[in-house]
């Protein structure tokens, strides 16, 4: 799928899901950025399930969605994902800072709808503790 064609999908889906004021932009050849009012965050999730979507920090009161195409084979490749971390267990210098790393991205084992997952592992040892990662752009 080409980008513009993942833009005017995603469009698509959340116009379907009610969504008279969203919009979709291309980031770069393989990234397009969502974004739908905050407070209805939990039913963009809903809409954009058949994407391969990563929550981003909402910003001026809209929730964010990184979408990627889909990519059924071919060689692994990394992303660069800038990121806070939460929680017990984080390392002093880590607080309240926007940490970097780059996650490698192995097509038909792991997306980067997985991007919280492996950020979690490195920082906290613990896939689990996905939910403690907020990433907040993408380079």
């Amino acid at each position: 799928m080409t980008t513009p064609d993942l833009r005017a999908t995603a469009l698509a889906s959340l116009t379907t899901a009610g969504f008279t004021d969203a919009t979709a932009t291309r980031q770069s050849d393989t990234i397009v950025i969502a974004t739908v009012p905050a407070a209805r965050s939990a039913w963009a999730d809903f809409a954009l399930a058949s994407h391969t979507a990563l929550r981003l920090a909402d910003r001026a009161g809209r929730a964010q969605y990184a979408l990627f195409p889909a990519r059924d084979g071919g060689e692994p490749y990394s992303r660069t994902v800038y990121f806070r971390a939460t929680g017990p267990g984080l390392a002093q210098q880590h607080v309240g800072r926007v940490l970097c790393h780059t996650v490698r991205i192995v097509p038909g084992y792991n997306t980067e709808a997985d991007i919280p997952k492996a950020l979690a592992t490195a920082i906290f040892d613990d896939s689990g503790r996905a939910g403690d990662i907020t990433a907040t752009r993408l380079a």
